[in-house]
């Protein structure tokens, strides 16, 4: 039976969460979020429906009215290869068609071959790599091999920066080699698009936008996690800004950092060297 595409509703997150709980060797994102994605007015749930039983989604939303954003492509393990991915993608990428976009983006962990290569069948490409990096801070910090087991406080801190610093921040990055790796993108949650001078005056306003003489970032803290999507510095400071970064996670008090940064040889070393656990991710984009 050919499935049916439609809009995701309310009473669709409980049979996806049974399907999805899975998807993973941790789980699944997509139940959490399902309600909150419905609710969003920037964005749109397709679910793909047979015999009444939804059995396929995707999720797809314009960051900006020229840039779209797919993720969450998932089919029932019982109706795979059967073309239900393609078609919810498809139809993913008609939706921002009729808004004007003329990109669409997505993210997959280079693990996911599969993943990879399907959408490079839909005609993604490559545009952008990024290492993910997390570790625990205090009591669930690793152990350092030196200094007697301790670990020795970052010379140079970071601070909250006010807005009008906004400017000067975005500056420091314009042009040099995290903005190139980067394609001038700004990850927000588990998106991409492209970075304004507005996002680091809010992240200002938040106090989430910090500075320091090593450099600039925007960090905060979410779920006990002080979370890094945005990272300003140099090859000279890179080791100098992790290590003030840890440290404001530190004195935050949560239990973890985690930082997703352009992979950049410069910046990955300085955060392996620190004990992070390392995930590459790749972005893909299509020109519409």
């Amino acid at each position: 039976m050919k499935p049916t595409l439609r809009s995701g509703r309310p009473e669709d997150r409980d049979a996806i969460a049974e399907w999805t709980r899975d998807t993973f060797a941790w789980g699944d994102y997509v139940a959490g979020a399902f309600d909150d994605w419905l609710a969003d007015d920037i964005g749109e749930v397709i679910v793909a429906e047979a015999g009444g039983e939804v059995i396929g989604m995707a999720r797809v939303a314009m960051l900006s009215p020229t840039e779209g954003w797919l993720q969450a492509v998932r089919v029932h393990s019982d109706h795979r290869r059967r073309g239900i991915g393609l078609a919810l993608c498809r139809r993913a990428i008609d939706w921002t068609k009729e808004r004007n976009a003329l990109v669409v983006r997505l993210a997959v962990e280079n693990w996911n071959r599969a993943a990879s290569e399907h959408f490079a069948g839909l005609g993604f490409r490559p545009v952008s790599r990024w290492v993910g990096a997390e570790r625990g801070v205090g009591e669930n910090s690793p152990v350092p091999a030196g200094n007697g087991g301790r670990r020795i406080m970052a010379p140079e801190g970071v601070r909250p920066a006010h807005s009008a610093e906004a400017e000067p921040a975005l500056l420091s990055w314009a042009g040099g080699r995290l903005e190139h790796e980067a394609r001038g993108l700004l990850l927000i949650g588990w998106q991409w698009r492209k970075l304004r001078l507005e996002d680091l005056v809010e992240a200002a306003r938040r106090r989430e936008l910090w500075e320091g003489r090593p450099g600039w970032a925007v960090a905060g803290v979410e779920d006990d996690t002080f979370r890094v999507s945005w990272v300003s510095t140099t090859a000279e400071d890179a080791k100098a800004m992790v290590r003030a970064l840890i440290d404001q996670a530190a004195a935050a008090g949560v239990e973890r950092i985690e930082a997703i940064v352009p992979d950049v040889d410069w910046l990955r070393r300085p955060l392996q060297q620190a004990g992070c656990d390392m995930f590459p991710i790749t972005v893909y984009a299509l020109g519409l």
